[in-house]
């Protein structure tokens, strides 16, 4: 049973690793969007509605 159904939603809870804003041998970048309302709005636990 998956908790979220939608692979998208998935998607969008996953931070992607961020070359650009990476600094070789002293920090590694991730990119994490949130977004709040819309169509593509981030899956909260705790606010199911309108999704």
């Amino acid at each position: 049973m998956a908790t979220i159904p939608d692979p998208d939603a998935i998607e969008q809870l996953i931070a992607r690793l961020d070359m650009n804003a990476t600094i070789p041998l002293d920090t590694i970048a991730y990119k994490f969007d949130i977004v709040l309302r819309g169509r593509r709005s981030t899956l909260f636990e705790n606010r199911l509605e309108g999704n």
